[in-house]
Parts: C-alpha cells; sequence; structure tokens
C-alpha cells in the first residue's frame, strides 16, 4: 500500500511523476519507485493461509496448458484454475509441491517433498500412478517422448515409463559429507544426452536411453564444501553453460565436458557470500545468472560480464526468465523485479508483503503469474508499454493484496 499511498499523494498535489532515485546499485533494499508500471493486476488466488507465519516460503511455480492454470503449494493441495479469472476447477491432495508440475500428453507429473512423482489426469485431478524416489522432488520433471526424467534431493537421477511409472534406469551420485546447500538441478534433455549437477560440484551427461554416463566434468574449483551445482543446466548450440556455489558459470563442451572458460562470482566486500545460483537464463547472446546476496548478472558468451545488479540484503533468488526486453526475476526478500535485460535497470517491482521466492511464469500471450512466499498466486497482464497512473492506482483499490 506504501505504493499506492504515494501515487495518490502525488496526483493529489497536481504533479507529475518524479523521476526515480535508485538506491545503491549493489543492495536490493531501500529501493525508489522506478516510475514504469509494466504489470496489470488481473486476480489472485489464495492455495493457503500463512498470514500469521513469521518467515514462510514457497516455491512452487504454475504451468499453463490452454485455458487451464495448474500450481501445487507447500500445504499440500495441487489446484487447477480457470486461467483467465482463477476460478478453481479442480483440487487435489497430492503433499507438499515446490516446483512447476510438467504437462505432457494430457498429463501432470507432479514432483514432491515428500519424494513422489505423481501422474495425474489434467482434466480430472485422477490419479495415474505414483512413483516413490529417495528424496524431495524440487526441480520440474523433465520427458524425452517416452519416459518421465527427474533429480531429487538424494542426488539420483530416475527415469520411469511415461504411460505406467514403471522405473527404467537410475543415476545415483556420490553425496559429499561436507555441508551442501539447499536444492538441486534439474534435468537438462538434449537430443541423445541428459545434463544435471549434483551437491558434490559434479556435472554429468548421461545417455537418455540407459542413464550411463557418456562424460563427467568437476565444477567445484579448489572448495571442499559449498560446491554444489544446483541450477539447471543450459544448452545454446555445442555449449552447455552450468554453474556452481563455489566454481562460478561455467561453459562447456556439451559432447565432451571440456571446460571452454569459467567465470567465478565474488565481491571482495562479501567474502562469506556463498555465490548460491538460484538459476540461468539466456536471451541467445547473454546469460542472466541470479546469484545469493551477489546480485544479477548479465555475462556475454564468451564468459564477460557485461553488467551485474545488487542483490545484498534481499534473500534467496529464483530463477530468472526472459521476456521480450524483459528480464524477470524473484527475491526471497524484497518481490518480483522487472529488468530492462540489456542494462538491468529496474523497470518495476512488486513485492506482496513476504517477499516471493517462486519462479514466475510467462504465456505467449503476455499473462504473468507467480506465487508469494504468503500463498497466494497472483496473476497479471504483462504490458509492452506503462500503463497510465489512474489506472494503476484503481487497480490497488480493487484489493491487490
Amino acid at each position: 500500500m506504501k505504493r499506492a499511498l504515494f501515487i495518490v499523494l502525488a496526483l493529489a498535489a497536481g504533479c507529475d511523476r518524479p523521476l526515480p532515485r535508485h538506491a545503491d546499485a549493489m543492495s536490493a533494499v531501500d529501493r525508489e519507485d522506478p516510475g514504469e508500471d509494466r504489470l496489470s493486476y488481473k486476480w489472485k488466488f489464495v492455495t493457503s493461509d500463512r498470514l500469521t507465519e513469521l518467515a514462510p516460503q514457497e516455491f512452487a511455480a504454475p504451468a499453463v496448458a490452454g485455458d487451464t492454470l495448474y500450481i501445487g503449494s507447500a500445504e499440500g493441495t495441487f489446484f487447477a484454475l480457470r486461467e483467465d479469472d482463477g476460478k478453481l476447477r479442480w483440487k487435489q491432495h497430492t503433499g507438499a509441491v515446490v516446483c512447476a508440475p510438467l504437462i505432457s500428453g494430457g498429463t501432470l507429473y507432479i514432483g514432491t517433498n515428500d519424494g513422489s512423482l505423481l501422474a495425474l489426469d489434467a482434466q480430472t485431478g485422477k490419479q495415474k500412478w505414483k512413483y516413490a524416489a529417495r528424496g524431495p522432488i524440487e526441480q520440474t520433471p523433465s520427458t524425452t517422448g517416452d519416459l518421465i526424467v527427474f533429480a531429487d534431493e538424494a542426488d539420483q537421477v530416475v527415469a520411469v515409463d511415461a504411460i505406467s511409472g514403471k522405473i527404467k534406469w537410475q543415476y545415483k551420485s556420490e553425496t559429499p559429507e561436507e555441508y551442501t546447500l539447499r536444492g538441486h538441478a534439474g534435468v537438462r534433455v538434449d537430443d541423445q544426452l541428459l545434463y544435471t549437477g549434483f551437491s558434490n560440484g559434479t556435472l554429468v551427461a548421461l545417455r537418455k536411453d540407459t542413464g550411463s554416463v557418456a562424460w563427467s566434468t568437476s565444477l567445484k574449483a579448489d572448495a571442499d564444501r559449498f560446491m554444489d551445482v544446483d541450477a539447471t543446466p543450459l544448452v545454446i548450440g555445442q555449449t552447455l553453460y552450468a554453474s556452481s556455489a563455489s566454481g562460478g558459470v561455467y561453459a562447456v563442451d556439451k559432447m565432451t565436458g571440456l571446460v571452454r572458460w569459467r567465470t567465478p562470482f565474488y565481491d571482495v566486500s562479501q567474502p562469506s557470500s556463498t555465490g548460491n545460483v538460484g538459476g540461468i537464463a539466456s536471451d541467445g547472446k547473454l546469460l542472466f545468472v541470479s546469484v545469493a546476496d551477489l546480485g544479477t548478472y548479465a555475462i556475454d558468451l564468451a564468459g564477460n560480464i557485461v553488467w551485474r545488479v545488487g542483490a545484498y540484503g534481499g534473500g534467496e533468488p529464483g530463477s530468472p526468465v526472459v521476456v521480450d526486453d524483459l528480464l524477470i526475476y524473484t527475491l526471497a526478500e524484497e518481490g518480483l523485479f522487472l529488468a530492462d535485460r540489456r542494462s538491468g535497470v529496474t523497470l518495476e517491482y512488486f513485492d506482496p508483503g513476504a517477499g516471493i521466492s517462486a519462479q514466475p511464469t510467462v504465456t505467449g500471450d503476455g499473462r504473468l503469474f507467480v506465487m508469494s512466499n504468503r500463498g497466494i498466486l497472483y496473476a497479471f497482464d504483462l504490458d509492452d508499454e506503462p500503463d497510465s497512473i489512474g489506472v494503476r492506482v484503481e487497480e490497488f483499490f480493487h484489493g491487490i493484496f
């Protein structure tokens, strides 16, 4: 409501919107209104009541197919909603969910925090099968067509038959005895190979039909702890881009695992920061990487840092999303940020009161969905150009929070 109050006062005084004054470029706190309106509020849906919790976190992200949106929650209920107005189609108890579901062939494949992979009918929510893994599934499963492949917190990759749920193969990496970070990488499918990383700092290419190792490369640099490869690798052409908390971002030959370059993350003013990476995205020319405490980076495909914006004090970063000229990312304690992907300059931000940990989802027709840490799913229209102040004030007074 502070932003709404600011706009109302400006209108009452008969003044134009003042030019923004940005805070410390390396900090995520004490930001002032950046002066652009790219989000138009449409609706919200409460997945669970977490208003009284001290520091809640929700990591579930939505997936959209046709006119239906699907999303889980930490509370344990999975919802199917009408995409245009947020009205409930069906709900099903699945257990806690902290990622987006995979939608393939009319089936939802849902990973849960208790280590289950569920297959539900997308139209009705009826369970088709259930596979019990060894650890929490915190990244969206992938598909090769006839197989569903997923990684879990136990440093394991499993492939199951998409129709029956029967196991086809599994690969287990060694889990270090030293300290590791929360989370794990997802599985990237590229032709005949699957790529993922593990908490011991290893990046692995697996053959999709058998799960056998094509190659393995260490990304831990000189570290003996906090060396996790937790961001899902990204393929561009013949190069695989991956990251580790201790080593930074790596460019690796996708067929051989040979390291082409490495860009470490380090700030002399924050020597204790681990550099844990929330995720990697790309527009085909730049890599965008969100790093805990150190900020969001744009890196060219040769490994040079193009720009950096701060995140100190903003909390754990989510995986960034590239949409046209925008880079969209979240910080657990500060909320959702829309930035110019060419410069990193913040154009607009949204904080629902307890921050945002989940990755946003953007559809092809320009609708943005994101879950707040209080368990509220918000729907916005993502506008190409800023809206008028009057429209924005009206939206705030329709109870967005």
